[in-house]
């Protein structure tokens, strides 16, 4: 049986109690809204990933200082034959504001309120949100890693 197990970087991105958040576009789950980030490149670091990610999709250049680790999370689909780690760091882009620079994957950028953030959350995402709010690092089935 293949593996087939991808590694994805999102960028946490909160702004005056607003949390950044993009709106996908003709990718999967098309509609739905989802942190920014992508997969993570071979031989490439997870800090550069998410910072190559943020310049692509944003036009933002971001200080490796200002990338920090959130949380850990499995998303694993059997439905499909995958496993996806997603690595989730927050970043802080300073006065920055976020262009659409990919308008096939990302319809458009919005800011939430970090308490009252869409429900059409991009499936994915749902267990990264979940494990930030239980302040730990990792949520298994079971148990929260506390950081």
């Amino acid at each position: 049986m293949e593996r087939n197990i991808k590694i994805g970087c999102e960028a946490y991105i909160v702004k005056e109690g607003k949390i950044l958040l993009g709106k996908r576009g003709n990718v999967y789950g098309a509609g739905t809204w989802a942190l920014p980030g992508g997969h993570l490149e071979n031989l490439e670091r997870v800090d550069e990933c998410i910072m190559r990610e943020l310049k692509e999709e944003m036009g933002i250049v971001v200080d490796p200082a200002q990338v920090k680790l959130l949380a850990l999370s499995d998303d694993i689909q059997p439905e499909n034959s995958t496993h996806y780690i997603h690595i989730t760091f927050t970043v802080d882009i300073g006065d920055a504001e976020p262009r659409l620079l990919e308008p096939e994957a990302c319809e458009e950028w919005g800011w939430f309120p970090v308490d009252a953030i869409p429900e059409n959350i991009f499936p994915p995402h749902v267990k990264i949100f979940d494990t930030i709010k239980s302040k730990g690092i990792y949520k298994s089935k079971e148990t929260i890693v506390q950081n």
